[in-house]
């Protein structure tokens, strides 16, 4: 399959699926792709039938289907789109979790490369930049409880101000790092240095992962291995000796 071709929505649903049975259970079978996609065993039979024609899965009947390399990249690219949409819809609209997915699941399909981009730089933005993070998002979230007015602007900008200065001293006399395998679930980091070569470490920067991005740990085995992360909008797993090879700055969170 080039990458010209395109792929229908309900098709990269059904890659979607494949992606994350895999990632999260070790493989995907057929039952559980149907029960994920609410539909017949048949009907993913025929799916499946269908993805292997293009290149983008392994497949014989009565086998367990497995990704090529064309198929991770697709997969990876619909995974992004969707966690940056579910990221928009719940950190910076509020809109609620159950709601936002439904929804990321929707548009995902229609959303082109360049406007994914650009929505995946605003969403680092909103993490990163000194006047965004947890403190701009409340003031989004009482600005829709109340009538927004300029009249605090000033002051606001004031205090952000301070509070920035503030930090970037705090940063110059000293720059606190540590090993992505230490950070707990929904930590927050900048990338400080990736490590070793090796292909893990070779996909995130293809990715665009360099020192700066910002990085967020979704969720840690109980005994520490594997770790679940997100960058620039991708949902990545990682085992827990790939993570320490991973140098970050931890963000602070934002004082309530």
């Amino acid at each position: 399959m080039t990458a010209t071709e395109a792929l229908s929505a309900e098709l990269e649903d059904y890659l979607e699926s494949i992606a994350r049975l895999i990632r999260d259970r070790g493989r995907a079978r057929v039952r559980d792709i149907a029960a994920g996609l609410s539909v017949h065993k048949s009907t993913v039979t025929a799916a499946l039938h269908s993805l292997a024609d293009k290149g983008l899965i392994d497949y014989t009947p009565y086998s367990l289907p497995t990704l090529t390399r064309a198929g991770s990249q697709v997969a990876d690219r619909v995974q992004r789109q969707h966690d940056v949409l579910k990221r928009f819809l719940c950190d910076v609209l509020l809109v609620d979790a159950g709601l936002a997915e439904t929804n990321a699941c929707r548009i995902e399909h229609a959303v082109d490369k360049a406007v994914l981009e650009h929505l995946t730089r605003f969403m680092d933005f909103v993490q990163c930049c000194p006047r965004g993070g947890a403190k701009w998002i409340r003031g989004y979230e009482h600005s829709c409880d109340s009538d927004p007015t300029r009249d605090k602007c000033e002051r606001c900008m004031e205090i952000a101000l301070q509070e920035f200065r503030a930090g970037r001293n705090t940063a110059r006399e000293e720059t606190f790092t540590m090993t992505l395998d230490k950070l707990r679930s929904g930590q927050r980091a900048r990338i400080h240095r990736v490590g070793r070569a090796d292909p893990v470490t070779r996909r995130l920067v293809d990715m665009g992962v360099v020192p700066g991005t910002a990085v967020e740990v979704v969720k840690v085995a109980p005994l520490g291995d594997p770790i679940e992360i997100k960058v620039k909008g991708y949902s990545l797993t990682l085992r827990k000796e790939e993570a320490a090879t991973i140098t970050v700055e931890p963000v602070a969170e934002a004082a309530p």
